[in-house]
């Protein structure tokens, strides 16, 4: 399935959908457990529908996913369609 052989790591990911990103987001233990709760719809209808996703390893993923929240929004004027906050 998609991102099941992302790592059981900490860092940050990426959701995507016909080529559009829609979410970044991190996790400070298991990037593989995080994507498997959103593909389940756990975190909500929104980042249910991702067809494909990326991963980076990150000692500082929260810090990481603020950095590329803040490339996109100043890219595009806006953040992805599924985050909400910059955290």
């Amino acid at each position: 399935t998609v991102g099941s052989l992302a790592p059981d790591r900490p860092g940050v990911y990426g959701l995507y959908q016909d080529g559009q990103t829609i979410y970044f987001g991190s996790s400070k233990t298991s990037i593989r457990d995080r994507l498997r709760s959103h593909l389940a719809g756990l975190e909500g209808p929104c980042t249910r529908s991702a067809s494909h996703v990326n991963w980076e390893l990150s000692t500082t993923p929260v810090e990481r996913e603020r950095q590329l929240l803040l490339e996109f929004q100043s890219l595009y004027g806006r953040l992805p369609r599924c985050n909400n906050v910059v955290p």
